[in-house]
């Protein structure tokens, strides 16, 4: 799966970061904040702007703002926490992450202990809890800076042609699925040539811009039939002008067929 996310969607009103504790993969995005991901057990396999990484028991991953991220668990018995820290975190505190590369996986002692106690705080509820984890956040980040940070030349592929074509691409699909777009559309809308927007979408992503575009589609048509859509309505909400072509490749896309899902 491929998705946008704002960062505003990862947080409520007037919060500067969120947590949460997971078993499962997330989907290919990006957003406008930093996230660490901390490995309890198991492994995942983390691809960042297309490259591929393999993160065990106590390591850190680290995604800088902006980078096209994912994660899939490399088998069960995956346990791990995410916590995201939105850009105004980090200036209000005289910070700024988007601007600041770290390893893409970080494993020592101190990197353990500080995320440890990041994850006693959130277990534990009482009045002190949103300022401990404010404070030990930041050490987190000090940290990274002052102990894993990389100069900018080291992750130029985070601000390269190809990534933000990726980011353009991602939202105007996100933003347009329920219209009739094309690859030579979408191509002209952001301002690049067919030829490299589809090479290099597919090289970041691993899905042709086609693909992703029915992979979208269906996956929202999939969410209003569960919410009482007929197929008909759902198929047509989501950009698809016939039913029958939207079965094919809804049933291609999530290995069923639409009339299946309950």
């Amino acid at each position: 799966m491929i998705f946008f996310q704002h960062s505003s969607e990862h947080f409520s009103k007037n919060s500067a970061f969120s947590i949460i504790h997971t078993n499962k993969g997330t989907a290919l995005h990006w957003h406008n904040a930093v996230e660490f991901m901390f490995i309890v057990n198991g492994g995942l396999h983390v691809t960042l702007n297309g490259e591929e990484y393999l993160a065990e028991q106590g390591d850190l991953v680290t995604i800088n703002s902006s980078v096209v991220h994912s994660a899939k668990p490399t088998q069960q018995g995956l346990d791990y926490y995410i916590l995201i820290a939105n850009d105004e975190f980090f200036k209000s505190n005289g910070l700024y992450g988007e601007n600041t590369f770290f390893s893409p996986i970080v494993n020592s002692q101190k990197i353990k202990d500080i995320f440890g106690d990041i994850i006693n705080e959130f277990e534990c509820e009482d009045r002190f809890k949103q300022a401990s984890i404010t404070a030990k956040t930041l050490s987190l980040f000090i940290h990274l800076n002052r102990c894993h940070a990389l100069n900018q030349n080291a992750q130029q592929a985070v601000c390269d042609k190809k990534i933000t074509a990726v980011r353009k691409t991602l939202d105007y699909i996100n933003s347009n699925y329920k219209n009739k777009i094309s690859v030579d559309q979408i191509a002209k809308e952001i301002s690049f040539s067919k030829s490299y927007l589809s090479h290099v979408f597919k090289s970041v992503t691993r899905h042709s811009l086609v693909d992703y575009i029915n992979l979208i589609r269906c996956q929202s048509a999939k969410t209003l039939i569960l919410n009482g859509y007929s197929i008909k309505q759902a198929s047509s909400e989501c950009g698809f002008s016939d039913v029958s072509y939207f079965t094919r490749i809804f049933k291609k896309v999530t290995g069923d067929l639409p009339s299946n899902i309950k």
